[in-house]
Formats: structure tokens, sequence, C-alpha cells
């Protein structure tokens, strides 16, 4: 994405920037919490409480992320909102087209998703 696609008006207006165009780590924090928990407990329910497929989806996401491959981690998200016929977050399409927003909101995605995880 580049600096012209960003809506800072909509960011702004949704809370994920600050009016200095700073990201909003709270707002980002809430928005991934509430979309990463209920994402996570239907893949488990469609895999079949399989542990394997859990572990193998977080293994993909920690790579791409790692890698810093932020759009295909969100095709991967997409894909599995598809697969659990969910539909994929508004605020999370729009916080994508910000660079600092999409890297912070995909960490705390990632560290959710893999807290939750550990836990089941």
């Amino acid at each position: 994405m580049n600096e012209n696609n960003i809506n800072y008006d909509a960011l702004i207006n949704k809370g994920i920037l600050t009016s200095k165009n700073e990201i909003s780590h709270d707002k980002i924090n809430l928005i991934s919490g509430g979309m990463t928990a209920p994402l996570l407990e239907t893949v488990w329910t469609f895999s079949g409480y399989d542990a394997g497929i859990m572990d193998r989806i977080t293994a993909v996401f920690t790579h791409l992320y790692s890698e810093g491959r932020e759009s295909e981690m969100l095709d991967i998200l997409r894909i599995l909102y598809g697969v659990a016929g969910m539909e994929f977050p508004e605020d999370v399409d729009l916080l994508a087209t910000h660079p600092g927003a999409r890297q912070y909101f995909l960490f705390s995605f990632l560290l959710t998703w893999t807290t939750v995880c550990r836990i089941s």
C-alpha cells in the first residue's frame, strides 16, 4: 500500500489512529482480541479439536510474521474467515491500509492466537 491509499479520516474516526496520526495500540488490541477468539474457536471446532492442525496454522502465522509477509498473513486470515463462513472484519480491512497499524495488529493477533492455542 502506498501513502495515497490510506484513509486517515476513517482511521481516526474509528480510533485506530490518534489525531496526531499515531497508531492506537489499545484500539488495535481491542480489534484483535475481539476477532481472534471467535475465529480460533470456530477453526478449533472445524478441525475436530485437532491440536496438530492448530499447531500448523500457528506455525504458518508465525513464519509469515517473522518473514515480514504481512499481506500473505492477511490472506490466510481471509481464507480462514471464508472457510469458517464468517465475515472478515471491516476494521481489519481498514487498518490494513496503514503499515504501522497493520504490523501492530498482526503482532497483537499472533500473540493472542498463540496464547490461546497454548491454553487449549
